[in-house]
């Protein structure tokens, strides 16, 4: 008599960590990034990276890697911290302007959670420092972007 063979499908149960606002309460990278989104309004991911890599280059390190291509910084951990302030909500994308900004319930997180105040006191003068370049760089970079999106809406 023949064994029945064990071919055919397999299901498999793949567990992936997710991240929680515990998570992030616990992450001071990610709850500095929040104290920098608030000061700063809104800013595109590109001009996060930007900001971040000024202030690394100013001394203050919040522990992001950057690689620099052309004359533009690259950040795959910034981006995904961006992402996952996002995914909990705690951050949202502006439709218009595809900027990233605080949300109400991330400003009720942040007041709830802040970073001793000589934590962040010299962080809070090296953003004030360079935020109004950046903020200029940024809308210059995002420009084109708007033009083409009137442009698509006349026809």
């Amino acid at each position: 008599m023949s064994q029945p063979s064990k071919g055919g499908k397999e299901l498999r149960i793949v567990t992936v960590p997710v991240v929680t606002v515990d998570d992030v309460k616990q992450d001071k990278r990610k709850l500095k990034l929040l104290h920098i989104l608030d000061w700063v309004g809104e800013l595109s991911e590109k001009g996060i990276v930007k900001l971040l890599h000024t202030l690394k280059e100013k001394g203050i390190d919040l522990g992001y890697n950057f690689i620099t291509i052309g004359d533009e910084p690259s950040s795959r951990e910034v981006l995904e911290d961006v992402r996952i302030l996002l995914y909990l909500d705690l951050a949202e994308t502006n439709p218009i302007n595809r900027k990233v900004r605080l949300t109400s319930i991330g400003k009720e997180f942040l007041e709830a959670n802040k970073l001793p105040q000589e934590e962040i006191e010299d962080l809070k003068k090296a953003v004030d420092d360079v935020k109004e370049r950046i903020k200029a760089e940024d809308n210059v970079s995002t420009l084109p972007l708007m033009r083409g999106r009137k442009r698509r809406r006349r026809f």
